[in-house]
């Protein structure tokens, strides 16, 4: 029951004194009556505080009582003086201070009148919450027994706040949605704000966004609503904070129901990667949907926080599921079908999402790896395309994938390549690298199966005495040197580039070859000051 309603109940006499509208939107959980002048220890937040006045012996009296029950949370005072005297004003100026709304009840009003109707009432509300509790748990068991019940979910949260929600991933894939989906373009902008905000929940443009937390900023998915949550009344934000909590906790349901054919899959990429016995692989490769002629190709990541499998199993389902944008090739217009209603659009997308099969993925030491069988054409660039855009979700972590060629004939060979091209990645100082077997070509191949103590003693012996030079003149030789070299050593393109002129440009370079003891002009000392700074 909201205190506005207060005035629309048959209590004669009962008169608002101060309270601006949006006070009176406050819900009464109960009734308290009190004489003390500090109540705040007897209050459990919420309640209308009906009081005879007697505590006031002066002025100041009303500061106290009204300062006790704001901070006790009370909804409301309702005062009322047994002979009829009006409320004093140092009670009326102290509740508008504290934004406390403040009630006159007159003396033809008793309290006791008054505390039966609003208990009559509140037991009517609570039996009432009751039941629809009892009915909704019925419409949530009935979904999950169907499926899924992140739908039911939505529509029942967005009936309760009043307002549209859904429920994103860090790519901005629609899961589940009360209302029309949200605009791709506007989905995608406000989720790239949400990795960079950090700290959940937050209000991002126009809309609130809450966690729904699973241990990495890349793996979380974002429940959003219309409106400002900072503006919300406590029962709002405590509705949309537990609704993230059960949302998540569905979303492990979900994930429980495949964890048997997830064993399977993760047995299956050990087998493969660790040269296991033909029939061993033969039988699960044929339980998690990999055939003899089935082409696969495999993928391996290693990513921050030992979230390496879940990043992976992420990407994997964006790549998979992600929807044509404009421009983009669509099924042929006579296989078209009819579009079904809203609702079940909702559900159809969802059921896709919680029903498609697990790619077999296996985590190891620093890594995973996982099977991708009938991968799309352009999956390289696909996975490349997300990781642009969740960047921001890693923070000051780096993450490197590589990706193997597609082999029908040999599993084994197609992890090796992935794992190699992940060395590739992981020698790069980029903080997301996506290498495709193509690159396997690459002298930086050759670079990363050196020891680490080898690679960080060729890069200092030599660009340790530039470094040096740099950090005591505040120069920048071994940036000029790399930009020198990518330019293929052309003198005006590197000018151009670094906004100098080409005599300052000479001048560095001269001063280069005078600090590390080589010529520029010089072929092999090129190939060896290219690879020293890829090491680094």
């Amino acid at each position: 029951m909201r205190l506005r309603e207060l005035l629309d109940t048959p209590m004669p006499g009962l008169e608002l004194l101060t309270g601006p509208d949006v006070l009176l939107e406050r819900e009464i959980s109960w009734v308290a009556t009190t004489d003390l002048l500090d109540p705040g220890r007897y209050l459990n937040g919420g309640e209308l505080v009906l009081t005879g006045l007697i505590w006031r012996r002066e002025p100041r009296d009303s500061e106290r009582f009204a300062r006790a029950v704001a901070e006790a949370g009370g909804a409301a005072i309702a005062a009322g003086d047994a002979s009829g005297a009006p409320i004093p004003r140092d009670l009326i100026q102290a509740c508008r201070t504290h934004r406390t709304p403040l009630f006159r009840v007159p003396t033809e009003l008793a309290f006791a009148t008054l505390t039966e109707h609003l208990a009559r009432q509140l037991s009517a509300e609570r039996a009432a919450d009751i039941g629809s509790v009892l009915e909704r748990h019925g419409r949530l068991a009935s979904a999950s027994a169907a499926g899924t019940a992140l739908a039911p979910i939505l529509e029942l949260l967005a009936q309760d706040v009043g307002m549209p929600c859904w429920v994103l991933t860090p790519a901005a894939r629609p899961v589940a949605a009360s209302h029309e989906p949200m605009p791709p373009t506007e989905a995608e902008a406000m989720v790239r704000e949400v990795l960079r905000a950090g700290q959940l929940p937050a209000r991002i443009r126009r809309r609130s966004v809450f966690a729904i937390s699973s241990g990495s900023p890349l793996t979380d998915w974002y429940l959003v609503f219309d409106g400002d949550h900072k503006r919300w009344d406590p029962r709002r934000q405590a509705l949309a904070s537990k609704a993230a909590a059960v949302l998540a906790i569905e979303r492990e349901r979900l994930a429980a129901r495949r964890e048997p054919l997830r064993l399977l899959g993760a047995e299956l990429v050990h087998l493969v990667a660790e040269d296991g016995g033909v029939a061993d692989i033969a039988a699960r490769a044929d339980l998690v949907g990999v055939g003899p002629d089935t082409e696969v190709q495999a993928m391996a990541l290693a990513g921050p926080g030992g979230q390496s499998a879940a990043i992976l199993r992420a990407l994997l389902e964006e790549v998979t599921q992600r929807t044509p944008r404009n421009g983009e090739q669509t099924a042929p217009a006579e296989a078209a079908q009819p579009p079904l209603p809203l609702p079940e659009q909702r559900r159809a997308a969802e059921h896709r999402s919680a029903s498609d099969p697990d790619f077999p993925i296996a985590e190891f030491d620093d890594h995973a790896v996982a099977l991708v069988p009938n991968p799309p054409p352009d999956v390289t660039d696909r996975i490349r395309d997300l990781l642009t855009s969740m960047a921001p979700g890693l923070g000051r972590e780096r993450l490197a994938i590589g990706v193997g060629s597609r082999r029908a004939e040999s599993l084994r060979a197609t992890v090796d390549e992935a794992r190699h091209a992940l060395r590739i990645g992981r020698a790069r100082n980029d903080q997301v690298s996506v290498i495709g077997h193509e690159e396997l070509a690459s002298h930086v191949l050759l670079l990363s199966g050196l020891p680490e103590d080898v690679r960080a003693a060729y890069c200092d012996r030599l660009l340790g005495p530039l470094r040096t030079y740099d950090a005591l003149h505040r120069s920048d030789l071994e940036a000029t040197l790399e930009t020198f070299l990518a330019c293929s050593t052309s003198w005006t393109r590197c000018a151009e580039q670094m906004h100098v002129h080409v005599n300052t440009l000479r001048y560095r370079i001269a001063r280069i070859e005078e600090l590390t003891g080589r010529s520029l002009a010089d072929l092999e000392t090129q190939v060896d000051l290219f690879l020293a700074l890829r090491l680094r």
